[in-house]
């Protein structure tokens, strides 16, 4: 099975400054391949922006290394610039990569990089990283302590970071809720939070209605969550009440060997922090 591989871009290196697009740019190398082969117009002007997205992040590192200098007159007002300019190309990575995975939707050339983990262990650590991100309360709750499973863990993390994201923008800063347990071979993981019954029945009419021709950003978003669940063989639904809006992920899970779990522990969510600041990078502005 062949493997995702990533473009990393040439920023400028410094180790006291964080450089989450430079780790998680997933302009992916096949992709690139692609266009060789293909001329596909939509992945060209992708790497186009790739690049542009490397120069203005070089120039901000620039910028932040000079005002590390004591003699600055308006330091705050570089720092913040230096803020905005990071969390727009952070922005535009998110978009970038979503068009890329569109595109690789489409085309039936999405593969699986599959390894056995425990999935409550996974699914608690994006809680707990997610809430120490935007600073809001997120409680995890599961009804089994361990459980593996066989996944693509960047992908199935980068499904349930879309639904947080989600949570998270529309929750009005309220407590969000996810839950996970098992039934027999089956994983339900429900995000559920408090809202109205209109942006409940908003939310259905997006999810029951999407196609890869029609898409908004809430409903790109969506469909590429349901399609990343999918490809594990799962499916997502939403559901509620006049109070309530609850997101449903099910995932089959048949007993597998931990095995790989080993493996697993020296190196799970690599990416975790750099996808929570590209997932949620639109969720604030600075």
């Amino acid at each position: 099975m062949q493997q995702d591989k990533v473009i990393v871009m040439p920023f400028l290196r410094n180790r006291n400054i964080e450089n989450a697009a430079s780790k998680l740019n997933v302009a992916y190398k096949d992709a690139e391949e692609n266009l060789e082969d293909n001329h596909d117009v939509y992945l060209e002007i992708s790497n186009k922006l790739s690049n542009l997205i490397s120069n203005i992040h070089g120039e901000s590192q620039l910028i932040e290394l000079f005002t590390q200098g004591e003699k600055i007159p308006d330091k705050k007002y570089l720092t913040n610039g230096v803020n905005a300019i990071r969390q727009n190309c952070l922005k535009i990575t998110k978009t970038i990569n979503n068009l890329i995975e569109l595109r690789k939707l489409e085309k039936k050339q999405t593969c699986l990089v599959v390894n056995s983990v425990n999935i409550v262990e996974i699914i608690d650590n994006i809680v707990i990283n997610a809430s120490k991100h935007i600073k809001q309360e997120i409680i995890f709750d599961t009804n089994i302590e361990e459980k593996y499973m066989s996944c693509d863990i960047n992908k199935l993390q980068k499904a349930i970071l879309i639904i947080l994201s989600v949570a998270v923008r529309y929750s009005n800063k309220k407590e969000i809720l996810v839950n996970l347990n098992v039934f027999e071979d089956n994983i339900n993981i429900t995000v559920s939070f408090n809202n109205n019954s209109k942006l409940l029945n908003f939310f259905i009419q997006k999810m029951d209605n999407l196609t890869p021709d029609n898409l908004d950003e809430l409903s790109l978003s969506f469909y590429l969550c349901k399609s990343l669940i999918a490809l594990h063989e799962g499916s997502i639904s939403v559901e509620g009440n006049a109070y309530e809006t609850m997101f449903t992920i099910k995932l089959p899970c048949e007993n597998t060997d931990s095995i790989n779990y080993l493996f697993m522990r020296d190196n799970k969510n690599e990416y975790l922090a750099e996808q929570i600041e590209i997932e949620f990078s639109d969720l604030y502005e600075i």
